[in-house]
């Protein structure tokens, strides 16, 4: 039988009840962007919390919404665990540090 009920994407539950995380809108780039920073943030507390580094090396990226040709990435030599949206760094494709 085919579902009936007409959903946006496959991955949206048919269960009744459950909810579908969206992607949240916002109104200035600003608010886009420390959202992101502070996701990007918890991701690196993720990866330090079930082992997924080694030291202080590897990084995790996300672009900057007003500048996509830009990345906010962990600085070198901070272990996951102790990455904050302070110290998050900007970068460009050759790595060079455009902010931070």
């Amino acid at each position: 039988m085919l579902d009936k009920v007409k959903r946006e994407s496959i991955y949206q539950p048919t269960q009744p009840g459950l909810a579908f995380p969206e992607v949240p809108v916002f109104s200035l780039l600003a608010e886009e962007r420390r959202h992101r920073k502070e996701r990007l943030v918890a991701a690196c507390r993720a990866f330090a919390l079930h082992g997924l580094d080694y030291g202080f090396a590897g990084h995790l990226t996300v672009r900057d919404p007003e500048r996509p040709h830009l990345y906010w990435t962990n600085p070198m030599a901070i272990h996951f665990a102790q990455v904050k949206v302070s110290n998050l760094i900007l970068v460009d494709h050759a790595g060079k540090v455009i902010e931070g």
